[in-house]
């Protein structure tokens, strides 16, 4: 069985649908944080993303982003991680860790080829 990083909040249907198709589907031991419950630090956030661009894991269709008046705006790597600490639904969700490969969003056809 292989073991899953999985970074989720479970008021979030996608994110219910991609733990159960993980766990039922591909028979995959999640390690869970379920961040609407327990808020990521900055640090964590950092650990999380490691060696890749924070900014690509914001999702531009999020209330919040839009609340915020982010379009067109650009963001720092310092803002990026700023703002999810302060505002953490404007992460990109579920983000999945499958040894070194980072999934956000629910991609059944991702995952499966992630969890060979």
């Amino acid at each position: 069985m292989k073991k899953v990083r999985f970074v989720w909040k479970s008021t979030c249907s996608t994110c219910r649908d991609a733990r159960s198709f993980l766990l039922k589907d591909l028979g995959a031991e999640l390690d869970e944080r379920n961040y609407a419950r327990v808020p990521l630090s900055a640090a964590e956030l950092k650990d999380l993303f490691a060696g890749r661009d924070p900014r690509d894991f914001i999702n531009p269709r999020s209330p919040a982003f839009k609340a915020m008046r982010l379009a067109g705006k650009s963001l720092t790597v310092a803002q990026a991680f700023a703002l999810m600490v302060k505002e953490p639904n404007l992460i990109k969700r579920p983000i999945i860790v499958v040894g070194k490969q980072i999934i956000a969003g629910f991609d059944r056809d991702l995952l499966r080829s992630a969890l060979k």
